[in-house]
Order: structure tokens, then sequence, then C-alpha cells
């Protein structure tokens, strides 16, 4: 799949992406931080784009949670 396609699928993702950030963080610049580095993590992964929507959810939400909790225990 073309990095194009990738950021296409991404694009469909970054709202509830940026939601769990927010929703971890309490911080909307902080979550935008930790929203695109998710992003950025679920670009490099070529499972992420084969899988089946159900488990690009589960991938999805378990990468925002860990790009967050990483920068909340950066900033802490």
């Amino acid at each position: 799949m073309e990095i194009k396609e990738r950021l296409m699928v991404l694009k469909k993702h970054e709202d509830i992406c940026y939601s769990i950030c927010l929703y971890v963080l309490q911080c909307e610049a902080l979550a935008c931080e930790a929203a695109k580095a998710a992003l950025y993590n679920l670009l490099k992964c070529d499972s992420f784009f084969v899988e089946d929507s159900h488990t690009k959810s589960i991938l999805l939400r378990k990468e925002s949670m860990k790009c967050a909790l990483q920068l909340m225990k950066l900033k802490s």
C-alpha cells in the first residue's frame, strides 16, 4: 500500500485517536502531540493496514493510549 493510501486510511481515524489522547491527558496541546505520535507509529505498522475494521480499532486504541501515557510520564 502506498503512503498516500495509508494517509487516507489514517485520516479516517485521527478524530478518535485525538479523542482518546485528550481523554487521558486532559490537555489539547499534549493530546495533539500524542495523537501525532500514535498516527505516525501506525503509519509504519504494516499490519494495521491489512486488518479488519475491528482489529484496526483495537490497534488504534492501544497505540493512542500508549502514546498518551508515555507523554504523560515524560511531562510529569
